[in-house]
């Protein structure tokens, strides 16, 4: 069963991050401002937020494998509409859709597989993995067909992990209903959101332009992109795979705080192509430990395994929709560093995240990496 896991996590996470890295180029192509790319974002960030929530808790109450297979199913079209976009009306409408099917499936098939006894580390070490190897492919797509053919490939991809899905067992699991506002789960993983929103809500405001000034500022063609975004997905598949088990999670959410921090300054002092690719390799490392880390600890501290997923998959989301925010306001305040303003910010409260981690909410709670 865990080879079938492996495929839909490779598949659908290397969809996802061909369709993120390439909308920002499209829309530049068919000449939408910073400003219209960023709006395209945070609508997209909305509906991811919310769905992850929504979808993570259905999951729960009415079948993880079900909510999967629904989930993927969507997503194959809704994926394949942001190629058709032609205008900003298009792309926003298009992208925002986009963002609910991101949202509909992760948490049902981490829960999925945590209840099939699938390690975490290796679990969330695929998705990467998926991620290196759709940019290597879409690179060449983009740059011999067109940026639109990715998004076609990205749908193609997803497709295949629906009808793998349709292979995979029924597990007996118990449903489980919880309130439509958490808060009680909220305050209780507060030490992990809480960092983890400021973490990530920053870095999201590089990311927002971050296809735009690996081309424009640092001259990469499309090829050279893919291996930027590939060298990321490959360290961090490595980590995962090798080390995402064996650390404590305390100690690897600490140290993906504190490599984050490293990575943005990083971006800053480093602009020749090949001594870029260390740049991924730290961010890589950074990643690889903040959420194999945090997505063992709310695996491990909550009953409501789906719906905890959901809500560290909408912090995501919600730290996503900060960041072209955050992005939008460094642009306006300083436009002579529009690129360079939000890694230094992400490089500060990165910084924060690790002292509020390590010295105010540290997560003490014992993991257990097997279901109850």
């Amino acid at each position: 069963m865990f080879k079938r896991i492996a495929i839909i996590q490779v598949l659908s996470s290397g969809a996802f991050l061909a369709s993120f890295t390439y909308i920002a180029i499209l829309g530049d192509e068919l000449g939408l401002t910073r400003t219209q790319i960023a709006l395209a974002a945070s609508l997209y960030s909305v509906a991811q937020f919310i769905s992850s929530y929504v979808f993570g808790r259905i999951a729960d109450r009415f079948g993880r494998r079900k909510v999967l297979l629904l989930g993927l199913l969507v997503l194959s079209f809704l994926v394949f509409l942001q190629g058709l976009s032609s205008d900003l009306f298009s792309v926003i409408g298009f992208r925002t859709l986009a963002g609910v099917g991101f949202g509909m499936f992760p948490a049902a098939l981490a829960a999925y597989a945590f209840q099939g006894n699938t390690k975490m580390g290796k679990f969330a070490s695929f998705g990467a993995l998926g991620w290196g190897l759709s940019l290597i492919a879409a690179g060449p797509v983009a740059d011999t067909v067109g940026v639109r053919a990715v998004f076609y490939m990205a749908s193609a991809l997803v497709f295949l992990s629906f009808l793998t899905a349709l292979t995979l067992p029924a597990l007996k699991e118990v449903r489980i209903t919880t309130p439509l506002l958490p808060i009680r789960m909220i305050l209780k993983n507060r030490e992990i959101l809480l960092p983890y929103i400021i973490r990530h809500s920053t870095a999201s405001s590089i990311w927002v332009l971050w296809p735009i000034f690996l081309t424009r500022e640092l001259g990469l063609s499309f090829f050279q992109v893919g291996l930027v975004q590939a060298t990321n997905a490959f360290t961090q598949f490595s980590a995962m795979f090798i080390m995402g088990d064996r650390l404590s999670p305390r100690k690897a959410v600490g140290l993906g705080f504190l490599l984050t921090s490293i990575a943005a300054l990083s971006f800053i002092l480093i602009r020749s192509f090949p001594l870029f690719l260390i740049t991924q390799i730290v961010l890589g490392l950074s990643w690889a430990n903040l959420y194999v880390g945090s997505l063992r600890s709310m695996m491990a501290k909550n009953r409501e395994r789906a719906t905890a997923v959901g809500l560290l998959n909408s912090s995501i989301s919600l730290s996503s929709l900060m960041g072209p925010l955050l992005a939008l306001g460094l642009i306006a305040v300083l436009p002579d560093i529009s690129f360079e303003g939000p890694m230094y910010l992400a490089a500060a409260a990165s910084m924060v995240s690790f002292f509020y981690y390590r010295y105010w909410g540290m997560d003490r709670v014992p993991v257990r990496d097997s279901p109850d």
